[in-house]
């Protein structure tokens, strides 16, 4: 198992510096909605900031699961999750998100809602391999 641990460290490291990752959520009717969005990794979880009234946003009131999907064809990384909002986490996402995409959430008041992602599942592909699966 602690090989199994490193190589989860390794995936989520790389999921972590990608420039962006595609949010899947589940509407209220069942049908799915995917769209790209940026992320931050942080104490185990990712994060994401986007509008209270965005579909996303309203689609994990009603349904907490999601997935983020590293948009890389060849070793792609797919996290599993479950979605919460996390709004009291703005403060401690603000550098982050300030040094990976230069983006200082002050001046986007419209951003006003946080994501959080608990990843249940980590899928990864190495070009070649089956995918392998890792739980946290």
């Amino acid at each position: 198992m602690p090989q199994e641990n490193g190589k989860l460290t390794i995936l989520v490291d790389r999921f972590a510096r990608a420039e962006c990752s595609w949010m899947s959520t589940v509407r209220p009717d069942g049908r799915a909605h995917c769209v790209p969005v940026w992320h931050v990794w942080m104490a185990g979880s990712a994060y994401i900031i986007t509008r209270s009234q965005s579909v996303k946003a309203r689609n994990i009131q009603s349904n907490p699961s999601a997935v983020l999907a590293h948009p890389d064809p060849y070793e792609p990384v797919i996290l599993e999750g479950k979605a919460s909002l996390a709004q009291e986490q703005r403060a401690r996402l603000a550098p982050l998100f300030l040094e990976k995409y230069d983006w200082e959430l002050s001046s986007s008041p419209d951003y006003d809602c946080i994501i959080r992602i608990q990843p249940v599942k980590v899928l990864a592909w190495n070009k070649g391999e089956s995918p392998r699966r890792y739980y946290p």
